[in-house]
């Protein structure tokens, strides 16, 4: 059985991501800092990604 793959991306001002990125920490499995520019969290069913742009945040949402 093939499973849908859901996948969102959006540009957000810094203080707002790091505002949901706190948020969302505190669901998540796991944290993971790639390096000083991508963070991953992990809860079990979605992934979400933190890039640092110059002057935003591209965070990129993958349920699945």
């Amino acid at each position: 059985m093939n499973k849908s793959i859901n996948k969102e991306t959006y540009i957000l001002d810094d203080t707002v991501a790091f505002e949901l990125m706190d948020l969302l920490k505190a669901k998540a499995r796991h944290f993971i800092q790639l390096n000083e520019y991508v963070y991953r969290l992990f809860d079990g069913q979605s992934v979400v990604t933190f890039t640092t742009l110059a002057n935003d945040i591209q965070v990129e949402m993958v349920r699945g």
